[in-house]
């Protein structure tokens, strides 16, 4: 049980900052965290309700997630952990979810958390977590009507760390209604190649093998999209790395890289070239 109890405060942590930072008014943001394989069995000692899936997810046969709640507010988060952070297990035959009955309903988003995650151990992962929130300047710029190739080579070219941080890259999608299963569907899709997705005039999704690493995403992106909406009012443009630089930084990535190749397969995408706007 430490493990759980230690998870949820890491969750309670990264929720307690982006509402510092203000990209989780109200009770916007969710967060989910994928247990490693036989850490959750004194979670499920009381009574389950269960909830059979749109379709079945085997890649989390028999694996437990823990989720932010519906209605959660993430600058009270720390002190609610027991109440607003719930586990969710699939069952072994990857047909439902389960849950405490005693619990909360997990968050609207619930279907794009599982099914990144299963995106994720798709990877090879044995834990993951994603993070979603509201981040002010990536809200305004995808709420442009730049086609997301152009967002996303933008984005990539904003500084140095999206490609030491994010081999994969981003992501931009066109809106879809929140909560829905086809909404998570094409986001466990964009996440094929991206670390990092977007939903125009939505917010962030920033994926990861723990939480820091998934809100190291977020936070990239969302400085990424503070640059480029000032470079566009200070320059009339976006700015950005050249190709040159682009590669010296990629270069640089994959020296740092070498010793974790064994563990993933992030090969690197050729260098768009600059789009000006």
């Amino acid at each position: 049980m430490d493990l759980i109890r230690s998870t949820k405060e890491d969750i309670g942590r990264i929720a307690a900052e982006l509402a510092r930072t203000g990209w989780a008014e109200a009770n916007a943001g969710n967060i989910s965290v994928l247990l490693p394989e036989g850490s959750d069995s004194e979670l499920w000692d009381e009574d389950v309700v269960s909830d059979i899936l749109p379709s079945p997810i085997p890649e989390l046969a028999g694996r437990t997630f823990l989720v932010t709640c519906a209605g959660s507010r993430f600058r009270k988060l720390l002190l609610e952990l027991d109440t607003e952070i719930i586990p969710v297990r699939v069952s072994a035959d990857g047909m439902k979810v389960i849950r405490l009955a005693s619990g909360k309903e997990p968050t609207t988003e619930f279907s794009s958390h599982i099914l990144v995650l299963a995106e994720a151990v798709n990877r090879g992962w044995e834990t993951a977590s994603l993070v979603h929130t509201h981040s002010t300047h990536m809200l305004a710029l995808s709420s442009s009507d730049l086609p997301a190739e152009m967002l996303e080579d933008a984005v990539n070219r904003s500084h140095p760390e999206v490609s030491l941080l994010m081999s994969r890259g981003v992501r931009f999608m066109d809106y879809m209604t929140p909560g829905t299963w086809e909404l998570g569907e094409e986001t466990a899709k964009a996440f094929r190649e991206s670390d990092c997705v977007i939903w125009r005039k939505h917010g962030i999704l920033g994926l990861g093998r723990d939480i820091d690493s998934a809100c190291d995403a977020v936070e990239v992106v969302e400085k990424a999209a503070r640059l480029l909406l000032l470079e566009k009012s200070a320059f009339g443009k976006f700015e950005g790395l050249k190709d040159r630089d682009l590669m010296l930084s990629r270069d640089t990535d994959e020296d740092q890289s070498d010793s974790e190749s064994d563990e993933q397969d992030d090969s690197l995408s050729p260098v768009p070239p600059i789009i000006e706007t």
